[in-house]
């Protein structure tokens, strides 16, 4: 991956629809296996620009399972209940590690992806970006 990467690409990669969430977690787990880390001590994210169905949700979601944090710059079709929204907000952070941040201004959610990813680098003692 290093020599693939050093020379030009970033480590981002579009990775499907919703419906390919299983090829972007089979990824994640072989690199997660690779550097014998769990997937949710993994400098990973999960971004999504916009919601196009109610399956958006559960693909975030499932990766929120994995302990991987959900970036959107759209609200999510949750907001006929505040406890549904505050649980896919806030309350999965105790329960699966992870985190559903929406951010409207693009430049702000893409800075707190670094951000996020830095910490997790961190946390792995690896260079921050």
């Amino acid at each position: 991956m290093r020599e693939f990467l050093e020379p030009d690409l970033p480590p981002v990669w579009h990775m499907g629809e919703c419906l390919d969430n299983a090829r972007a977690s089979a990824f994640f787990r072989a690199l997660a296996d690779a550097a014998e880390r769990d997937i949710k001590d993994m400098p990973f994210a999960f971004a999504s620009p916009e919601w196009s169905n109610e399956k958006g949700v559960a693909a975030a979601l499932g990766f929120r399972l994995l302990g991987i944090n959900s970036y959107h710059s759209v609200y999510p079709p949750v907001q006929g209940s505040e406890k549904v929204m505050k649980y896919l907000f806030e309350d999965t952070e105790k329960t699966l590690g992870s985190v559903m941040v929406v951010e409207l201004d693009p430049v702000k959610l893409a800075d707190r992806i670094i951000m996020d990813i830095d910490r997790k680098r961190q946390a792995l003692k690896w260079k921050s970006a």
